[in-house]
């Protein structure tokens, strides 16, 4: 039998401390891999456009997300929104000046108030005051519609916001929770 050495134990880690260590390590990793695949999502997805440049692609999904904004949403459901409008102005030239200009506007909007484009804007509430300002444009109207179509009849959002979806084919809600209501 082998005598007991007290720098044995020196050597051997606290397996508490190898968790921890190991645990930030690898929480880490999977931060700095998936900025790397984050860092420029627009890029990736404007690439694959055919009427809209990255530049435009990027304000419009940052404006998509500020106009509806839901926390679960990844930007590739806004994306598709996004592939929606680029669709639309590859098939007509007013579209497409129509976002090209609308783009032009809200940066410049934003450059006016905060001295940096749209997207460089840091607070949700100061790009939220320059979407307000306008509200009332083709362009601002042009996106909202859209937004409504293109989010809230996608099926993938439907299951983040709990909502089951058609249910005629099923007979209706009357009796499959219509009254389910916990909070009344």
């Amino acid at each position: 039998m082998k005598d007991h050495d007290p720098s044995d134990e020196a050597m051997r880690p606290d397996r508490r401390e190898f968790m921890k260590k190991s645990g930030v390590a690898v929480a880490g990793a999977g931060v700095m891999s998936t900025t790397a695949l984050l860092a420029t999502p627009t890029d990736a997805w404007a690439q694959a456009l055919t009427a809209l440049d990255a530049g435009e692609v990027k304000t419009l999904l940052r404006m998509t997300r500020d106009v509806y904004p839901h926390d679960g949403l990844s930007d590739g459901i806004y994306m598709k929104v996004v592939e929606m409008l680029d669709a639309a102005a590859a098939k007509d030239p007013a579209t497409d000046k129509l976002l090209s200009d609308g783009v032009k506007e809200l940066n410049a909007a934003a450059r006016n108030r905060f001295k940096k484009d749209y997207t460089a804007v840091a607070k949700e509430s100061d790009r939220v005051a320059i979407l307000q300002s306008m509200e009332s444009t083709a362009f601002f109207q042009k996106i909202r519609g859209d937004m409504i179509a293109g989010i809230y009849n996608n099926p993938d959002v439907w299951k983040v916001l709990g909502y089951e979806g058609p249910s005629a084919h099923l007979g209706g809600y009357l009796k499959r929770g219509f009254d389910d209501i916990a909070w009344l």
